[in-house]
């Protein structure tokens, strides 16, 4: 498989985001599906075990729904990309916001790494 260029994973980053916000959890992933067709891999938050499989990114979704997610920054160099992401919801009845960095990594084996640093939380 080829490398992504920086436009598609730009449009694909900005379509996934767009994607959570508006609900809509089959086209959230069948995103994930498209863009990594080699397999998803997750560090989340980094420092913890890495977990793999597409079946993740559906139980972020259903972790944060009714979350607004916005890039405060996003930057994509070659195959990789670094974001600032504004999260804003509800936790524990108080409505809150959170930012996050995340960098992606998109392999030439269709993979894909999605990192995301952030301050421990649960909700």
């Amino acid at each position: 498989m080829a490398t992504l260029d920086a436009d598609r994973i730009e449009a694909f980053l900005r379509h996934q985001l767009d994607m959570f916000n508006q609900g809509q959890r089959d086209d959230f992933i069948a995103a994930y599906r498209d863009i990594a067709p080699g397999g998803l891999l997750i560090d989340d938050p980094v420092g913890s075990d890495r977990q793999e499989g597409l079946h993740l990114i559906g139980e972020l979704f259903d972790r944060y729904v009714g979350w607004k997610l916005t890039f405060v920054e996003l930057i994509v160099n070659g195959h990789e990309a670094a974001a600032c992401v504004r999260n804003e919801g509800m936790m524990n009845g108080h409505p809150v916001t959170v930012h996050s960095l995340e960098t992606y990594h998109f392999g030439d084996d269709g993979t894909f790494l999605a990192r995301y640093f952030h301050p421990a939380m649960s909700a």
